[in-house]
């Protein structure tokens, strides 16, 4: 069972170097289930991108998927209509979805973002198979080999959490949901019992929690919380405020690990792969830029998953603005930090501080290598840090 992640954003895209590395796109998560049906997670600014992977492009066809739809706020629907497979005749969809208010059909109130003047065609354009099943919290039915069960989760004008199970894995997802709510707060528990991954929703730190109840957000504490309550095996944050820059999500992420050691980022082009009782952060597609090919010799520090140091002569094979592709003697976990210095006779060498984005094998020498991902308000080389002596902070203060 594969899950991979195309949008992780909440309430609007956002387009700069502080959100580059997690993803700036909206709600969009990709599952593939052991015998090959794909499920859609949400139709966020990220399924754009779904649409152009080559799998949707096969010249074989036709393209068949199943999109399970939280809710109707624009976040998660606004990829809809930039999504190419749509356009072609022999592709077919189902979609299921929180029944509207009001009694509306679904169809209706997808076609909504489409009507004039905020978009120059409707709904019928979009020529392949469609099929609309509005579904409530407390459902379940089969789609191909996994099965699917709802859950209303605590958010204005509501929100569906999904649970899909298959032989080789359980995905909770729970996006768009304010803790507080004795009926969410268990419905959500429920929801998430002992799945191999739980994708919950952490817009906001604690403490900006507390100052926007009623919004319908969460925070990383509480996806901790959930986690430990429902046994679940991986926890990925998920549904970022726009506000929140990569370096905001890295301290979530840290905190969250610190009270829950299987804690990972959600970010566009991880993915995961499940075979109970086995989860694996697989890879994350590399952001693509302008790069220039390089062989330095530098030194890297890091730390593995189990606390012990890293100290290692490596090589940077090619480096951008952005980030740097290291080949190293051993590969470490994704997103963990890691020290690169470059090697000078002299000290008081340039350090970058970077997280890990990708490992995989360098193709030119056949050793370990990772992608590593500068933030984007620490690229300025600083002096290094003897890595024995005292803690100091940004301000420099010890």
């Amino acid at each position: 069972m594969l899950v991979r992640f195309h949008g992780v954003r909440g309430s609007t895209p956002t387009c700069d170097l502080r959100t580059w590395r997690y993803g700036g796109n909206t709600p969009c998560v990709e599952i593939e289930t052991p015998a090959g049906h794909r499920i859609i997670l949400d139709g966020g600014t990220g399924l754009r991108s779904l649409g152009r992977s080559p799998a949707l492009n096969a010249p074989a066809g036709p393209y068949r998927a199943t999109f399970l739809l939280s809710h109707y706020h624009w976040d998660h629907i606004q990829g809809l209509p930039f999504f190419y497979p749509l356009y072609d005749a022999q592709n077919r969809f189902e979609f299921f979805g929180l029944q509207p208010e009001d009694g509306a059909k679904m169809e209706s109130v997808l076609q909504g973002q489409m009507i004039r003047p905020y978009f120059p065609v409707d709904l019928s354009v979009l020529t392949a198979a469609r099929a609309f099943t509005p579904v409530g919290p407390d459902e379940r039915w089969e789609i191909g080999d996994a099965t699917v069960e709802t859950a209303r989760l605590h958010h204005p004008q509501g929100c569906l959490g999904y649970r899909i199970a298959t032989e080789q894995g359980v995905v909770a997802y729970a996006t768009d949901t304010e803790p507080g709510d004795p009926v969410g707060d268990g419905a959500v528990r429920h929801l998430a019992r002992e799945a191999d991954v739980l994708i919950y929703d952490s817009q906001f730190s604690p403490a900006v929690l507390e100052e926007r109840r009623g919004w319908g957000h969460s925070s990383w504490l509480e996806a901790v919380s959930v986690a430990k309550d429902a046994r679940v095996r991986c926890l990925l944050l998920f549904h970022y405020d726009p506000e929140a820059s990569d370096g905001t999500v890295d301290r979530y992420v840290q905190s969250a690990r610190e009270m829950w050691p299987r804690t990972w980022g959600g970010a566009e082009g991880l993915q995961v792969l499940c075979r109970t009782p086995k989860v694996t952060i697989e890879t994350t597609v590399p952001r693509i830029g302008p790069r220039i090919n390089a062989r330095i010799p530098v030194r890297l520090r890091g730390q593995r998953a189990d606390g012990t140091t890293i100290e290692h002569d490596a090589l940077i094979a090619n480096l951008s603005v952005k980030g740097a592709y290291v080949v190293v003697p051993e590969a470490l976990d994704l997103n963990s930090e890691v020290q690169i210095a470059l090697i000078e006779t002299e000290e008081g060498g340039a350090v970058m501080t970077g997280q890990v984005v990708r490992t995989d094998m360098d193709p030119a020498t056949g050793r370990p290598a990772i992608g590593v991902v500068f933030p984007a308000e620490d690229r300025r080389p600083r002096p290094s840090v003897d890595p024995g002596g005292p803690d100091v902070d940004e301000a420099g203060n010890s």
